[in-house]
């Protein structure tokens, strides 16, 4: 098969395994773009961004919730604790948001190819309204990663064959907010925990092609990464949650915390290992088959326990329990003419729910098209359904915590990207 015709199938169908992966299980998003090892420019940059709109939703949400202020009793006059049952329908929770990356590489020297790149490999981003906000109002999770990676190639018998290795540095921001207005005197507007850290990891990796049938594989590893993550509380009524949750008597707590409403956080917790297998191959003139396989520990990620400063004690824990992740991408890709291509990939995401949260399977429809501006110049589209299974969450930590559950509904997501070889 000529290399030339199915040059833009290639690339058009690497950008759409990237993009169904941005709306899989756990918290992926996005994955470094590596394509700048394999060639014989000098030097090629490439770019994009997807844009992500899940649209999750819980169907029926069932809690209790507590506070210090009686039914009947005027605003912020303090009382006996209660107890209130609510229910909420209907909760749209999942914000839209975009996945960026950018990589610069080429051949460096000799049979050395060198990237540095640059993307957002995990993120979550949530925001709740109604009686749930003094459960859980929002919650953020943002990772960046900043990394360089070489190949050394070298011909065999037939094709070429690549060792893999490279660095990079992951930086992480957390944050989590409740509210406790009109549930506990004094306190008003949203009580905030943000946490930050950084952390280097590593990837290794093997990739073979043979140019002239457009066959590429590649297996790459990336390392986990363990945090050390530390922060701020904000206007958060140690006292009375400490009362609240059993922890202290009020006695105790006044002791202990007084009236203090920020205090330093830390916590410890790691973002997961990944294994991940991609291939394409020349089927037909101008057509080609490509696909992947993905394994992500993401049992790594059991809960987070963020520490307070006043007392050092666990003050607020997160819990996933997740289940380790897989997904399966599968699609082929046309070249139409000499300028345009396009392609087209189911994935499946098996989801990472153990009944905590309500992160169950997930498919992607994606569909793309890639135009040669120039011989070294495409641009490149594509748009995805992303359709999410009905999940539970039935999982409680404690007798005032929730249970909800998801309809099965759908999502979205536009890509657009670059790639430019000098």
């Amino acid at each position: 098969m000529n290399r030339l015709r199915v040059t833009a199938v290639v690339a058009g169908c690497a950008s759409l395994v990237a993009m169904g992966q941005a709306g899989a299980g756990g918290f992926n998003r996005g994955v470094a773009n590596l394509d700048g090892l394999y060639g014989e420019s000098q030097l090629g940059f490439y770019g994009g961004v997807t844009y992500v709109s899940p649209q999750r939703s819980y169907e029926t949400i069932t809690g209790v919730n507590i506070g210090f202020i009686p039914p009947g009793n005027p605003p912020g006059q303090p009382g006996p604790p209660y107890v209130t049952q609510f229910s909420q329908t209907d909760v749209t929770f999942s914000n839209d948001y975009i996945v960026p990356y950018a990589s610069v590489g080429g051949r460096i020297m000799g049979d050395v190819n060198c990237v540095g790149s640059y993307v957002q490999p995990f993120g979550a981003d949530s925001e709740y309204y109604g009686p749930i906000t003094f459960q859980t109002a929002s919650q953020k999770l943002e990772t960046n990663e900043y990394g360089l990676t070489c190949g050394y190639g070298f011909d065999l018998s037939k094709g070429r064959l690549s060792v893999i290795g490279g660095t990079f540095y992951e930086t992480v921001d957390y944050s989590q907010a409740r509210n406790f207005t009109g549930y506990i005197p004094g306190v008003s507007g949203e009580s905030t925990v943000a946490l930050d850290s950084g952390a280097w990891g590593y990837r290794l990796g093997v990739g073979y092609e043979i140019p002239e049938y457009a066959l590429k594989a590649q297996l790459l590893y990336r390392s986990q990464t363990n945090h050390d993550a530390s922060g701020e509380y904000n206007n958060t009524p140690f006292a009375a949650l400490a009362v609240l949750g059993g922890l202290l008597t009020p006695q105790q707590a006044a002791f202990v915390y007084g009236s203090a409403t920020s205090a330093s956080a830390e916590a410890d917790a790691s973002l997961p290992q990944m294994l991940d297998l991609t291939f394409q191959s020349g089927i037909a003139e101008g057509w080609l088959a490509f696909g992947s396989i993905k394994w992500t520990d993401w049992s790594v990620l059991q809960s987070i326990r963020v520490i307070e400063g006043i007392a050092d004690q666990p003050f607020s824990t997160t819990r996933f329990f997740f289940e380790d992740g897989w997904t399966l991408t599968g699609g082929v890709g046309h070249r139409f003419n000499e300028n345009l291509a396009g392609s087209f990939s189911i994935t499946w995401d098996k989801g990472v729910s153990t009944g905590w949260d309500t992160l169950t399977d997930t498919w992607t429809f994606a569909g793309g098209v890639a135009y040669d501006v120039k011989s070294n110049i495409q641009l490149r589209a594509g748009g995805a359904a992303i359709y999410f299974t009905e999940g539970q969450k039935w999982q409680t930590a404690s007798p005032i915590d929730y249970v909800a559950s998801s309809p099965a509904e759908w999502g979205y997501a536009l890509s657009i990207s670059a790639a430019a070889k000098f």
